[in-house]
């Protein structure tokens, strides 16, 4: 009763692992390629993807939403962008709440990222 207690434990460990795994990356590209500069300066900041859809023509189109925390400010900002491979090639910027952005490049807000 003990080793397949375990062995669930184990599965379940696993499942959860290749699920992580799956996301690490893209959140990863994400922060590395862009919310980085946006949120530089800033305590802390968490990445959410949200939707993340394969196009026929072999690019992705992934909603992406970042939470960051700067004093006791807090900033949100929800972004669709367009890969190709490991590079984006475009971001727009759908919704964003609280403080500009810390970095002189990203505050210019446009539509763009």
């Amino acid at each position: 009763m003990q080793r397949l207690a375990v062995s669930a434990v184990v599965l379940l460990c696993a499942m959860t692992t290749s699920v992580c795994a799956e996301e690490a990356p893209l959140e990863t590209l994400l922060r590395a390629q862009v919310f980085n500069k946006v949120f530089e300066g800033f305590d802390f900041y968490h990445v959410t993807i949200e939707r993340d859809i394969a196009k026929a023509d072999g690019t992705r189109e992934v909603t992406a939403e970042a939470k960051g925390k700067f004093s006791d400010h807090t900033m949100r900002l929800k972004a669709l962008f367009q890969l190709d491979g490991q590079t984006v090639v475009s971001g727009q910027v759908l919704e964003e709440e609280g403080l500009p952005a810390c970095s002189s490049a990203a505050q210019h807000h446009g539509a763009d990222l």
